[in-house]
C-alpha cells in the first residue's frame, strides 16, 4: 500500500521519521551502505501506550511493520498478545510445523512468516513476555 493511503486510513496521526543514516564509517567510507529510512511512528492511536512503526521503500510503498505495544497480532492463526509468555507463542508455531530460530536469548525469527518476535528481557527490560513484533516483505537482512 502507498504511504499517503496508509496515512489517510490512520487519520494522519503519525510522526514522520525520515532520515539518512550514515553508516559509511563502518564500511571504509562507502556511502552506498547508508540507510535512507522512510518511517512513520504511531503512538497512542487507539489506546494509551500503543506504539507501532511503519516503514516504506524508496517508492513509498509499505514494506515493514514494527509493533512495540498495545495491539494483539494474529499470525498464521496464532494470537500474539503483548505481555504474555513469548515461548508459549513459539510452542504454538512449532505445533503448526513452523520453523523458528532463536537469534539470541528471547529473540525469535520465524523465516517462513517473515517475522521476528522478542521478549522484554531481550530488549533490556524485565521478564519473558512478548514486547516486540516485526514483520516485513523482505527479512534477508535478518538472515545474513
Amino acid at each position: 500500500m502507498e504511504r499517503d493511503s496508509v496515512r489517510k486510513r490512520l487519520e494522519n496521526k503519525h510522526k514522520s521519521d525520515d532520515r539518512l543514516i550514515d553508516v559509511s564509517q563502518f564500511f571504509d567510507g562507502d556511502k552506498s551502505k547508508n540507510i535512507d529510512q522512510k518511517r512513520d511512528i504511531y503512538e497512542n492511536l487507539y489506546a494509551e501506550n500503543d506504539s507501532f512503526f511503519l516503514s516504506y521503500n524508496q517508492n513509498n510503498l509499505l514494506t515493514e511493520l514494527e509493533v512495540h505495544s498495545g495491539f494483539d497480532i494474529i499470525l498464521d492463526g496464532v494470537k500474539l498478545e503483548f505481555g504474555n509468555e513469548t515461548m508459549d507463542f513459539i510452542k504454538k508455531f512449532q505445533e503448526k510445523g513452523i520453523e523458528w530460530t532463536e537469534m539470541e536469548s528471547g529473540n525469535y525469527l520465524l523465516p517462513i512468516l517473515k517475522a521476528n518476535i522478542a521478549n522484554s528481557e531481550s530488549l533490556g527490560g524485565d521478564g519473558t513476555g512478548l514486547r516486540y513484533f516485526y514483520g516485513a516483505l523482505d527479512i534477508s537482512h535478518l538472515t545474513e
